[in-house]
């Protein structure tokens, strides 16, 4: 339709593309849509009394229509919501149906309502349609919602599990919802690394008014050899790409491609490390978004397993075959439930652990009408088989509180952090708590200790020392819950057969003399299984709505085969939670096993420092990880915010232990409070302010001892906010400012290791060098100094891995120590370094 014509033809061109502009325009009023295998089955999953849909005039709220008449969606009755079109008849499978004006109290007659309408206007009305007297859903198309931390984005086939346990749900960006469709499947198997992603986007995407404007753009060439100026897009369309959609971000990406980089990490549960780039063009078609998609991978992938597994996923047409010419293109998408997915090669740039692929699918339907109708499908499915069963993410949100410990040393604490929990979930009225609590002090190292005596001194030894452990955790049992002996039996009984299961393992440590990290982190986790169970059975005698969770159950985590870790060492131990896995196993519990939460104002109690890995093995968040535990399940509850309850008024400038005169810190910023847990600062856990930075999340650091005292908050801005009271008096006098220096710490046992490079290389040589050596062994380098004079450096490691990494590169560095061109490397131990924050 770009080529230039000669004056005598066009006429009769006109008439051709007149004709074919009318085809396209019939074709996106009455070509039946193809069913994709998700179809709902009404008759599993019963039927709901009213759909409503707001902003039905508009082409959203068409297709959403389509999609309810095709599907024959179960309910009794549908009504329509439009201002413009206020008064209307509308043909539906229901009988004629007059549109209505909206009003909030029309809208909550409806059991389920789909808004098609602008972010404005959801953002003012959505929260005030969801419950009522019909407790009614809202599934919202606009971007209103997407990025609110106690709202789901949702794509059915991906993390549906989300549906019941919400009462508004966002539909997430047509883009987004194109390519997560392809992603999905390879990320699971696979697990992106990286994806780099360039779209080409129909007119459609900005609405009927888009459409029109390429049509009469495309009609005004042939009729008058010229294209009118553009009132929707930001250049003429016609005959022309436009690498601009939506306004530019301060990154220089717009805010369409940011969209589907935060959308990707929201649905899919991606850690930070994960990261996405889009470039998104508007393209002179109609109808059906495309996608050229690029992705690095953290395991090897090949092209015909990923091709045979994108064909086995549901919401997935792969049109592959470069012998017949066939691809994803849109005019073949248009209209389809399923995306065109296709030119699956290996990627020539990330080799083994590398794809491209293109992908074509309708916007309007996958992207939109269509993923909003099957998520109302699934809240159907959700009121059907729960009936009761209030959703986990409710209207009021959630607030979690951590226990350590030195809080859990006796009885008498067990108690006093019940009671105290129960002052919190009744401080608002009825707040819904969720408590994660360590093992009592000084199991973990008792029951660490059962295991190392099993190597070195043989299995009777272990026995006794296990014995004793175990008599201890039920003395606290007994006193705890004097007077509620059938409580109190139950709870013993599970320690006995945890205690018999460990016993088991004792003889084979013994004749192995080496314990696997495997074992190790199963032992050690007891502690915090058995805490739980405590807790939460003293709470039911107080007549609270308690269960316990053993995060072992739930908690999927992407862990090396590592050790536990010093306590407080320098060694960072990370942990991946895989998000994903986690929030579909946790809202099956509350579905399936949450019953005595489902009532009154529930307090649920989580063991913390525990998880599995992916294939089920048990595993840890290495020591002193029950307070990762808390903002991971924060962040999967929505919480409105996190409390790690210590023995000590909050964060400290110093180690009280040490200066007498440390004071509290009022305030802290997430970086601040991260370099204060990395560099030794044991009330912290490095890794617990990730979920509270994405969610941007309160965290509260409070003395279990003195909770009238308000003790340090932790946010983005790093001061005490107008929102951010703990629920404490405030006019408990808070610190004064400390000036720029906000804490003062330490790490101890640290071991330097030397570099002496000598003439061979520069000093960001021996550096790279050094560091890929280390990383490769898996060494944790917390800190590099560098000469440059003498074209050396000395990198700072844990003191228990100093020999090693001495050694690991004295190994890399063989060949040039071998012919004097460094000097040589050298190991000392007994150093501490000290942080200024």
């Amino acid at each position: 339709s770009g080529c230039r014509v000669a004056r005598g033809c066009r006429k009769r061109r006109r008439n051709v593309v007149q004709s074919a502009m009318f085809s396209v325009r019939q074709a996106l009023k009455l070509r039946p849509a193809i069913l994709c295998r998700v179809r709902f089955n009404a008759s599993h999953a019963g039927q709901i009394g009213t759909i409503g849909i707001i902003g039905s005039s508009g082409a959203v709220g068409q297709e959403m229509l389509q999609c309810l008449e095709k599907r024959a969606f179960p309910a009794a009755r549908t009504r329509l919501f439009a201002r413009r079109a206020a008064g209307e008849k509308v043909m539906t499978r229901h009988g004629e149906v007059t549109v209505e004006p909206f009003s909030v109290e029309a809208a909550q007659e409806c059991d389920i309502v789909l808004m098609a309408v602008s972010g404005g206007f959801s953002k003012e009305f959505s929260p005030k349609i969801v419950g009522g007297p019909k407790q009614t859903v809202v599934v919202d198309n606009s971007s209103a919602f997407r990025y609110e931390k106690h709202v789901p984005l949702v794509i059915p086939e991906i993390n549906g599990a989300q549906i019941p346990s919400a009462q508004l749900i966002a539909n997430p960006n047509c883009t987004t919802a194109v390519g997560a469709m392809a992603l999905w499947p390879l990320h699971q198997k696979y697990r992106l690394k990286k994806v780099i992603m360039s779209t080409y986007q129909a007119a459609s995407g900005a609405g009927a008014e888009g459409m029109a404007e390429l049509e009469k753009g495309i009609e005004a060439h042939v009729k008058e050899g010229k294209v009118p100026p553009p009132e929707i897009f930001a250049h003429q369309l016609p005959f022309n790409v436009i690498p601009q959609i939506d306004a530019f971000q301060e990154n220089g990406y717009t805010k369409e491609e940011m969209k589907v980089s935060w959308e990707l990490a929201k649905i899919f549960g991606l850690t930070p490390n994960v990261k996405v780039s889009c470039t998104a063009v508007r393209v002179p078609t109609l109808r059906a978004h495309s996608e050229a998609i690029t992705i690095e991978t953290e395991l090897p992938v090949s092209v015909d397993e990923a091709r045979d597994l994108l064909r086995k996923s549901v919401g997935v047409e792969v049109v592959d075959d470069q012998g017949k010419l066939m691809y994803p293109m849109p005019l073949n998408a248009a209209f389809k439930d399923a995306v065109e997915v296709g030119r699956i090669r290996q990627s020539i740039v990330f080799g083994e652990r590398g794809l491209d692929f293109f992908v074509c699918g309708d916007q309007l339907l996958r992207g939109a009408a269509l993923n909003a109708v099957i998520i109302a499908e699934e809240v159907v499915k959700a009121k059907a088989g729960a009936i009761g069963v209030p959703p986990l993410i409710g209207i009021t949100p959630w607030e979690v509180h951590k226990f350590g410990g030195a809080s859990l040393a006796d009885a008498k604490l067990y108690e006093t952090c019940s009671k105290l929990l129960i002052d919190e979930s009744s401080r608002n009225g009825a707040t819904p708590t969720a408590a994660i609590v360590s093992a009592m002090k000084g199991m973990t190292d008792k029951l660490i200790g059962v295991v190392e005596m099993a190597t070195s001194q043989g299995e009777k030894a272990a026995k006794a020392e296990l014995d004793s452990a175990v008599a201890s955790q039920c003395d606290v049992v007994k006193e705890l819950l004097k007077g509620h002996d059938a409580v109190a039996e139950e709870i013993m009984a599970s320690i006995g057969k945890d205690h018999q299961n460990i016993e088991a393992l004792l003889r084979s440590l013994a004749l192995l003399k080496v314990a696997p990290n495997t074992l190790m982190e199963y032992v050690a986790g007891m502690g915090e299984i058995w805490s739980a169970q405590i807790m939460c059975g003293y709470l039911k005698t107080q007549g609270v709505p308690t269960a316990w969770i053993n995060a072992r159950d739930v908690l999927i985590v992407e862990a090396k085969d590592t050790a536990l870790g010093a306590k407080g060492g320098a060694t960072d131990m990370k942990m991946d939670p895989i998000y994903d896995i986690t929030q579909a196993k946790l809202d099956n519990w509350w579905q399936t096993k949450g019953a005595a939460v489902h009532k009154g104002t529930p307090i649920l109690v989580i063991t913390g420092f525990v998880a599995s890995t992916p294939t089920g093995v048990p595993t840890t968040l290495k020591r002193s990880g029950s307070d990762f535990s808390a903002t991971i399940f924060a962040q999967l509850l929505r919480a409105s915010r996190v409390t790690l309850w210590k023995n000590v008024d909050g964060v400290f400038s110093a180690d009280p232990g040490v200066v007498h005169d440390a004071l509290p810190v009022s305030a802290m910023s997430y970086d601040e409070a991260i370099e204060l847990a990395y560099f030794g600062g044991q009330v912290l856990h490095p890794s617990a302010m990730a979920p509270c930075m994405d969610m941007n999340m309160p965290l509260f650091v409070r003395n279990v001892f003195n909770p009238s005292f308000p003790g340090t908050i932790i946010n983005r801005s790093g001061f005490v906010e107008t929102d951010d009271s703990a629920g404490v008096s405030m006019d408990v006098p808070l610190t004064a400012s400390l000036g720029p220096v906000k804490a003062v710490t330490a790490i101890n046992k640290i071991a330097m290791v030397d570099i002496e490079g000598g003439s061979w290389a520069s000093v960001s040589q021996v550096a790279a060098r050094t560091m890929l050596a280390l990383n490769d062994a898996g060494l944790k380098v917390v800190l590099v100094t560098q000469a440059s004079s003498e074209h050396s450096i000395s990198v700072a490691v844990d003191e228990a891995q100093g020999r090693h990494a001495a050694q690991v590169v004295q190994n890399a560095f063989e060949l040039e120590i071998a012919r004097g061109q460094v000097s040589g490397v050298r190991h000392a131990e007994g150093y501490s370094m000290l942080t200024i924050i």
